[in-house]
C-alpha cells in the first residue's frame, strides 16, 4: 500500500510538471501537424525535433542514425547498463485532410490522420519533464523519434542498422493513441498485440482500345474488379472461419480518359493476419489466383507481394509490470486489458522480436477513426500522456 502510496504521488507530480508545459506540447503537436510529411521525407519535423531536443538540459541528440531523418535523445548518458527505449513514429499518412482545424495540413496530399502529432509531442513532453528528475533515474532513456510508421518500416531499417546495439537497448516501450478506445484510459494485453501486416500489389495488364469497341480490347478494368471479388470470395471459402484475416485493396488505378478502356491497371492492398500459416496459404493463392483468372480474360498479371511487419508481442514480464506500476497511476479502472490482438500491423514488431517490448493504447475517445480525413486528437490528452511517459521511464524496472 506505501509503494503505491508512493508511485501515485510520483504520477501526480510528474502530471504537474507536464501541466506547466502544456502550452509548449500543443505548439509543438500544432506545427507537426500543420507540416506533415510522408515516410523518409520528414525532413521539417526531424529539424523541429531536433532543436527541442537540445535546448532540453543533459540530453545528447543524434540525428540522421540509418535513416536520415530520425532523431534520437539519450537521457543519463553515464548511467550504465541497458537503457529503456520509448518511440514515437513521424510521419503522416496519405490523405486530404477535411477538419477544418485552423492549423490543418498545408501539405498536398498529406495529414496527420494516425495521431503521430500528438505522440511526438508528448514524448517531447515527457523528455522535458524527465530531464527535472534526471537525479532520480536509474537508467539510461532512449527517445527515439522515428520515421516511416506507416507502411514503409523505418523500424526495420533501424534494427538492421544495429540501433539496439548501438544504444544499448534493454527493452522497448510504445505509447500510441486510438480514437475507438475511452478518453484517458490505457490498453494493452499479453503476446500478440497486433497483426502481422503485408502489402499486396497486383500489375494487371490488357489491350487498350475504344470503350464503344469492348470486344477488340481486352480490359484490364474488369480483370481488376472480379480479382478483388475472387480474393474475397477465397477468404471467406478456402480460410477457416475461425481464424482472422483481412485483405483490403485501398488503392486501384487505370485508365486516364472515360471512354478509354486502358492498357494497364493496377491494386495495392494489404493482408492482415494473425498467424504465419493463414498468410503463407492466402500469399500462396492470391500469386496462384491473380495470374490465373487474368489470363481466363485473356489478360496478364503479376503479383508483388511484400511482408512487412510481424506480430507485436508484448513481453509477459513487462506487462505484469506495468499492472504493478500503472495501477497507482490510472487507477483501477483505467488501465485494461485488451481480449483479442488488434487487427493493425504496427512496425514496432521489429524492436519487440529483438529485445522484451510493450506496445500500449491510450484512449481518445472521438468520433471518427484512424485515417479519416477528419480525424483529430484532443490535446487535452498531452500532459497525461506525456506524464505516463516519464512516469514509465522512472518506474520501469525499479
Amino acid at each position: 500500500m506505501k509503494e503505491h502510496l508512493e508511485l501515485s504521488s510520483l504520477g501526480a507530480s510528474l502530471l504537474a510538471e507536464a501541466e506547466r508545459i502544456s502550452g509548449d506540447m500543443q505548439d509543438w503537436r500544432r506545427d507537426f501537424h500543420q507540416f506533415p510529411e510522408l515516410a523518409f521525407e520528414e525532413n521539417i519535423t526531424a529539424s523541429k525535433i531536433t532543436h527541442v531536443l537540445r535546448s532540453i538540459p543533459g540530453m545528447a541528440v543524434t540525428s540522421g542514425f540509418a535513416i536520415q531523418t530520425s532523431v534520437i535523445g539519450v537521457l543519463g548518458s553515464d548511467i550504465p547498463g541497458p537503457a529503456l527505449m520509448l518511440r514515437a513514429t513521424m510521419d503522416a499518412t496519405a490523405a486530404e485532410e477535411q477538419t477544418g482545424l485552423p492549423f490543418s495540413s498545408c501539405m498536398p496530399g498529406a495529414m496527420h490522420g494516425c495521431g503521430h502529432d500528438a505522440e511526438m509531442a508528448s514524448l517531447l513532453g515527457a523528455a522535458a519533464v524527465l530531464s527535472k528528475y534526471s537525479d532520480e533515474l536509474k537508467q539510461r532513456v532512449v527517445f527515439l523519434f522515428q520515421p516511416a510508421g506507416e507502411g514503409r518500416s523505418g523500424a526495420k531499417t533501424l534494427t538492421e542498422n544495429n540501433i539496439i546495439d548501438k544504444f544499448n537497448i534493454g527493452r522497448s516501450v510504445a505509447v500510441n493513441w486510438s480514437s475507438e478506445l475511452p478518453y484517458g484510459e490505457l490498453f494493452t494485453r499479453r503476446g500478440v498485440m497486433t497483426a502481422l501486416s503485408d502489402r499486396i500489389h497486383i500489375d494487371i495488364r490488357g489491350t487498350a482500345g475504344h470503350a464503344a469497341e469492348p470486344h477488340m480490347t481486352v480490359d484490364p478494368v474488369t480483370i481488376a474488379a472480379n480479382l478483388i471479388i475472387m480474393i474475397q470470395t477465397m477468404l471467406s471459402r478456402e480460410v477457416d472461419p475461425r481464424e482472422p484475416v483481412v485483405v483490403s485493396f485501398g488503392q486501384v488505378e487505370s485508365g486516364e480518359a472515360y471512354n478509354i478502356i486502358p492498357e494497364q491497371a493496377n491494386l495495392w492492398g494489404t493482408l492482415r493476419a494473425f498467424d504465419p500459416k493463414v498468410r503463407d496459404f492466402v500469399q500462396s493463392r492470391i500469386e496462384t489466383v491473380a495470374p490465373a483468372l487474368a489470363k481466363a480474360l485473356r489478360g496478364l498479371a503479376s503479383v508483388e507481394y511484400t511482408r512487412n511487419y510481424a506480430q507485436v508481442d508484448n513481453n509477459l514480464d513487462m506487462v505484469d509490470e506495468l499492472l504493478r506500476v500503472g495501477v497507482p497511476f490510472f487507477g483501477e479502472d483505467g488501465l485494461n486489458m485488451l481480449e483479442r490482438p488488434l487487427l493493425s500491423g504496427d512496425d514496432f514488431a521489429f524492436f519487440s522480436h529483438r529485445v522484451p517490448s510493450l506496445f500500449m493504447l491510450m484512449g481518445t475517445g472521438l468520433e471518427y477513426p484512424l485515417h479519416h480525413p477528419r480525424y483529430d486528437v484532443p490535446e487535452s490528452m498531452l500532459p497525461f500522456s506525456a506524464a505516463w511517459e516519464a512516469y514509465l521511464a522512472l518506474t520501469f524496472g525499479h
